[in-house]
């Protein structure tokens, strides 16, 4: 009996052995035909192996890369949720400005903003699936900023509830998009940290809004709510298309460096 549970053992054993070589010979005959473009010459290779291998691939930048790309996607969420609350101190001011009487109608310039950030997920998310989520977020951004403009320079209520209300829909595209955005960048054993860093906007910024929000107000007035918010997301999309202006250039370097080793330097 002893004898024959040896042989069990040696035998699983050596399957083991055999299993895990065999492991590390697939990997290093895909890593030996990987090409400087990331793309393979093995038949063998299906797409989401070569997608793994490739340098365009998200989750192949480097460390510095990834994590301000997710910097900036979480300084999104930050902002817009500030921006759904910054208002709150300055409402009698609103109020006396646009002459509202009506609490309904003061209460629904604020608080307009968050049903609309309900309501924009449901279409902006599966945009970003269908589009991408880079062109979604930039063009979610410029709207934002212009709604935002809109708000500060409204001439009467009834124009600030529509500006709120289409500020809150381009404002719920970082909630709806940065998930994924994380997900993209990270594998699943290191995104415990980026998700943690991503979901500090949410809950920070309605807590700050309210404070910074009552400083400005009383200061300067509440049109540069506002106009601060505005500033805030120039300054982060700014900070995202210099990430990706460095990102196509490295590819493009890299696509001639390439090509320069196949068919020599162009004369």
């Amino acid at each position: 009996m002893a004898s024959e549970s040896s042989t069990r053992v040696s035998h699983s054993l050596s399957e083991t052995r055999s299993i895990q070589e065999n492991e590390k010979n697939v990997v290093v005959d895909i890593q030996n035909s990987k090409t400087p473009q990331g793309n393979t010459h093995d038949p063998q290779l299906t797409d989401d192996d070569i997608w793994n291998l490739d340098s365009a691939n998200p989750r192949n930048w480097t460390f510095r890369k990834k994590w301000t790309a997710a910097g900036i996607v979480s300084l999104y969420t930050f902002v817009s949720p500030l921006a759904s609350s910054m208002m709150a101190p300055g409402l009698l001011q609103v109020a006396e400005q646009y002459h509202v009487t009506n609490p309904t109608t003061l209460a629904m310039t604020l608080s307009i903003f968050l049903l609309a950030y309900a309501l924009g997920p449901l279409v902006l998310a599966p945009l970003s699936e269908m589009y991408g989520r880079t062109w979604v977020l930039h063009i979610a951004n410029i709207l934002f900023l212009g709604f935002n403009i809109g708000c500060a320079f409204s001439p009467n209520a009834g124009s600030l509830i529509a500006f709120r209300f289409l500020a809150g829909l381009a404002g719920s595209t970082p909630i709806a998009c940065g998930g994924g955005s994380i997900s993209d960048l990270f594998a699943e054993r290191d995104r415990a940290g980026a998700m943690a860093v991503f979901t500090l906007g949410p809950l920070l910024g309605p807590v700050i809004g309210p404070i910074a929000g009552g400083f400005v107000a009383q200061s300067i007035g509440p049109k540069y709510v506002f106009i601060i918010i505005g500033k805030s997301y120039i300054d982060a999309t700014y900070t995202r298309v210099q990430l990706q202006l460095e990102s196509l250039s490295s590819m493009k370097h890299m696509h001639l460096s390439y090509d320069n080793d196949l068919h020599g330097p162009m004369t």
